[in-house]
């Protein structure tokens, strides 16, 4: 059978419109079919959870804002409802406001949950401010779930909720 110049183009063309995606989908295969274990999820959102403390440690309130989505709305342990991005930070300053007191935290991880790209973390947190001694002067328990979602590189808070907790001895 004679090859025209047509069907030997036709035939380069097919060839390497096949190689093309074939290369193609190899390259772009990792990146598009990447799959985030829910491990990963947790630990990623963990760690937003300790930065979240230092913010309020360092009662960094500009910091602490950024990491609430502009339309977070939650039950915060403090006042009589819900509250919005703008009012989240309000407490911070409190923890703060008597000079010769050091304020710290502890975490407690209970539980972090990835469900597809949304993680809930549940926990507990003892607030304790110390004196210049470093004696504890005194110490709140208060139980906190957040539900994050990432947004590009950026994991944000979409709702969440806390409440005080009784201390062992309190019980």
């Amino acid at each position: 059978m004679k090859s025209t110049p047509f069907a030997v183009s036709a035939i380069a063309c097919l060839i390497l419109i096949s190689l093309s995606c074939c290369n193609s989908n190899k390259e772009s295969s990792p990146v598009q079919n990447a799959v985030v274990s829910n491990e990963t999820l947790e630990d990623e959102v963990w760690q937003m959870e300790e930065l979240y403390w230092k913010n309020v440690k360092d009662a960094d309130t500009v910091a602490y804002k950024k990491l609430w989505h502009e339309s977070f709305i939650g039950y915060p342990s403090f006042g009589d409802g819900t509250a919005n991005k703008s009012g989240i930070a309000v407490w911070i300053p409190e923890l703060h406001a008597d000079k010769d007191l050091t304020f710290s935290y502890t975490l407690y991880k209970k539980d972090v949950n990835a469900i597809e790209d949304v993680v809930m973390a549940f926990y507990e947190a003892d607030e304790v401010w110390t004196n210049q001694k470093n004696e504890e002067v005194r110490r709140e328990r208060t139980k906190f779930t957040h539900t994050w979602k990432k947004f590009g590189d950026t994991w944000l808070i979409l709702g969440g909720m806390a409440a005080p907790k009784k201390m062992p001895e309190q019980e």
